[in-house]
């Protein structure tokens, strides 16, 4: 009887453990999704700030703001990354903002700063704080 129960046990435990690695997997690609589409809305704004077609940047830079607050964008639940996601959203926003107020100096601003709280926060991630690798 001792043995069914111990057994039971391990197999409950390894189930579990299977649904937290396939939990994780899921929230994993939903953040590489998430990234991508980031990545995507990124480029349009490059492309439209060159075009000055102001409103492609405020609806792509509507776009940033909502991918940041998806709940597949906390990659880490750390409060270092907490403030690189809310410091990316401050840029999306000023970007969405300047391009409503058809400044294209503005909007470029906010895209370069918008742009290197990307790269500062994967530096990061990478626990690459000196961005420096191997040398």
């Amino acid at each position: 009887m001792k043995l069914s129960r111990i057994v039971g046990t391990l197999v409950a435990v390894v189930a579990g453990l299977g649904m937290v690695t396939v939990g994780q997997a899921r929230q994993d690609l939903e953040t590489r999704e998430i990234m991508q589409h980031k990545l995507q809305h990124t480029q349009f704004i490059l492309k439209a700030i060159a075009l000055q077609d102001f409103a492609s940047i405020q609806s792509n830079a509507a776009q940033l703001v909502k991918l940041s607050q998806m709940t597949g964008w906390q990659a880490r639940q750390t409060p270092e990354y907490a403030l690189f996601s809310m410091e990316f959203r401050r840029h999306a926003e000023s970007l969405g903002k300047a391009a409503k107020a058809k400044n294209i100096d503005a909007a470029t601003l906010a895209y370069t700063q918008l742009t290197f709280s990307c790269v500062s926060c994967h530096k990061h991630l990478r626990g690459d704080s000196a961005g420096t690798k191997g040398g």
